[in-house]
């Protein structure tokens, strides 16, 4: 425990520096979608973070995204999921003390909430909780070796898990020819060319370039939510611009 309290405090809040190496022969495509309109869509976002969004939008056609209502219904979805900054978000393990043995059978087993979540004075050791609550599933290695916390959820779809964040990242390395590791791209998924490109390959992963619908889409990106309503609003809102 004392070596995981440790190696939290250097982990929290660290990225992993990435160059992938882009295979220049992949071309890239026009968008349907304009600036202007990413813009008038995620009007709270930074110039730099149109751009970025943009340059993952140029390799849609290769994740089964080919026409201006693809599209529409990608931005409708990714609007719904993280609002107008485009930034990609990653899970919150800020759990209080009462509520990790609520929420997760690993601390109902084994105990440790006082010690790992938020009460009597000192902070959620997140890292800790990331790394015990993900253990030995979803492709993850064990506590020590704290695939939960960096495989945790994050980017427009909340990837989580070793395993899913391999399936994609071989996806997206395919077609838009670069070497991203798992763990580099689950590093820094909020950044928002990663956390698009993410969402691209999540798109394809559940197949909702077939659909012609919103709801059919949000069935497959995220069927017990309870945002379709929000969801077909701003599908309805941006086919339009």
């Amino acid at each position: 425990m004392k070596y995981l309290l440790i190696l939290a405090m250097f982990m929290v809040g660290c990225t992993q520096q990435i160059a992938p190496e882009v295979d220049t022969t992949i071309k890239k495509y026009v968008p349907n979608t304009s600036k202007e309109k990413l813009i008038m869509v995620f009007h709270t976002a930074s110039m730099d973070d149109i751009d970025k969004f943009y340059e993952g939008l140029q390799y849609a056609y290769y994740f089964d995204m080919k026409t201006k209502m693809n599209e529409d219904m990608y931005l409708a979805t990714v609007l719904t999921e993280v609002g107008s900054n485009l930034v990609g978000v990653r899970e919150n393990l800020n759990y209080s003390c009462e509520a990790l043995p609520s929420i997760f059978s690993y601390y109902r087993e084994h105990g440790g909430y006082n010690t790992d979540g938020r009460c009597s004075g000192h902070d959620a050791n997140q890292y800790v909780i990331g790394s015990k609550v993900y253990s030995n599933r979803l492709g993850n290695g064990d506590v020590a070796s704290g695939d939960g916390y960096t495989y945790r959820g994050g980017g427009y779809a909340q990837t989580t898990g070793k395993y899913n964040y391999s399936v994609i990242t071989d996806d997206i390395n395919h077609r838009v020819g670069s070497n991203f590791t798992p763990a580099a791209f689950a590093n820094n998924i909020t950044n928002t060319y990663i956390a698009n490109l993410g969402g691209l390959g999540y798109w394809l992963q559940v197949g909702a370039g077939v659909c012609t619908t919103m709801d059919c889409v949000t069935d497959k990106w995220n069927y017990y939510t309870d945002s379709r309503e929000e969801r077909n609003a701003n599908y309805n809102w941006i086919k339009e611009m």
